[in-house]
């Protein structure tokens, strides 16, 4: 048996597997989630593909993120209502369900050579809804299995199915339209849709802890009791308002299928390698996350990873500014990799954000509310990248390609300022005291 000081040791450096031993209902949804996250990603980057191949339009490939936010962030405000008022296992299957309908509707439109716009978009657009209300359930539930002193743990976990889905999903789904058209990378995510479901099917019943509570409030006053709860709680608030502006203010990912074609060249290749690496970054990140558990004082900790990621938004737009002023005849090969290395660096910056707001949000919110407040944030993780996608669709059709990520980058540099001087208590948040 490994002694406890030397077991401790290892944790503050290598991914902490206990939440594992701990609990084989989280192994199951971890499993689960963690399969059908990477046929999600697919399927993102093979929507996005197709747009791109049926419009040569970047503000095409932009829509698609635009007209599925209107539904996610209402329906993603029910979706949490739901999670606090039903059995929560119950809530993800049916949206797992409905996810995976949306996904056979996109390879059937695929198999038969359909090229219609809305088809795609109205299909892209149940999809992420689902999809949305879906990650609300799964990490409300994610308390109920584990104990306090594991939340840092899980997130890191998380962390890595994060990191694994958007590192394999684009790989394989760019891998998958090539070698057998976009129907093949349709159907893959058909299948790990069905493993999603059956981790959720797995776990044991979720009811309320206050059913007779639950019951008797209304869907717009549940609603509206979670909205009043975040004006009140000033962490909780920062936490994902931070999170919002870093993923609104510039979103690189619309801009590769451009970069691949035109400024950089290597085609769906290069589309595949942008996409994976802020997906590489997290996953190494979080393999090395032991020490998170240590970290006491994690409002500085989301300050801090919140500058280094805003740096390397606006380092990736310098890079890209270098190479439009200076072209390659071929592939450019040389920025093509520094603009990995740098999206690297920015998704570990990213990956630890994450992890100590996603345990700030289960340690410091009550349960009956923790469903609610979970949609808020799937509303910000979900939403935000596609209010960036637009924004930065619009600003390179606008200006220049590189402009988006240049301006970015500054934006949301000088929003963490700013909001940290209007909150001071979040530089004061407590691991061992959780506010909210």
């Amino acid at each position: 048996m490994t002694p406890p000081t030397e077991r401790t040791g290892k944790r503050r450096v290598f991914l902490d597997l206990t939440p594992f031993r701990h609990s084989r209902a989280f192994t199951r949804l971890w499993l689960g989630t963690a399969l059908g996250s990477i046929g999600q990603e697919m399927t993102v980057v093979t929507v996005a593909l197709q747009v791109y191949a049926i419009t040569s339009s970047t503000f095409a490939v932009s829509l698609i993120a635009g007209i599925a936010l209107g539904p996610m962030v209402i329906l993603g405000l029910y979706g949490g209502t739901l999670a606090d008022r039903f059995d929560r296992r119950w809530v993800a299957m049916i949206a797992s369900v409905i996810s995976w309908l949306a996904i056979v509707v996109l390879a059937v439109h695929a198999i038969v050579g359909g090229s219609s716009l809305w088809v795609l978009y109205t299909a892209a657009t149940v999809n992420a809804v689902a999809g949305t209300v879906g990650g609300i359930t799964r990490r409300a539930i994610i308390p109920r299995l584990l104990p306090r002193e594991l939340l840092p743990a899980a997130g890191a976990l998380n962390g890595i199915n994060m990191g694994l889905m958007a590192t394999l999903g684009p790989l394989i789904g760019a891998a998958a339209v090539g070698a057998g058209g976009f129907q093949a990378a349709f159907l893959i995510d058909a299948v790990l849709h069905t493993a999603a479901f059956l981790g959720v099917w797995a776990l044991p019943a979720l009811r309320p802890l206050d059913e007779t509570r639950a019951a008797a409030v209304g869907a717009l006053r549940a609603v509206r009791d979670g909205l009043g709860y975040l004006r009140r709680a000033d962490n909780i608030r920062f936490a994902l308002t931070i999170d919002l502006f870093a993923m609104a203010l510039a979103q690189p990912r619309v801009l590769y299928p451009a970069l691949g074609a035109v400024t950089l060249g290597g085609g769906v290749t290069t589309v595949g390698v942008l996409s994976a690496s802020f997906a590489a970054g997290a996953v190494l990140i979080s393999l090395f996350s032991g020490w998170t558990g240590t970290v006491r004082r994690q409002g500085v900790a989301i300050i801090v990873v919140s500058y280094i990621y805003a740096a390397t938004i606006a380092v990736a737009g310098v890079i890209l500014l270098l190479a439009v002023i200076r072209p390659s005849s071929g592939t450019n090969t040389v920025a093509i990799a520094a603009l990995a290395i740098t999206l690297a660096i920015g998704g570990a910056a990213d990956a630890v954000s994450a992890i100590f707001r996603g345990a700030i949000l289960q340690a410091a919110v009550p349960d009956a509310l923790r469903g609610r407040v979970q949609s808020i944030f799937s509303i910000i993780v979900t939403g935000g990248p596609r209010v960036g996608d637009v924004v930065t669709g619009a600003v390179a059709s606008m200006f220049a390609i590189w402009s988006p990520l240049v301006a970015g980058g500054i934006a949301i540099l000088l929003v963490v300022w700013f909001l940290t001087r209007r909150t001071p208590s979040f530089r004061n948040y407590d691991r061992d005291d959780p506010q909210p």
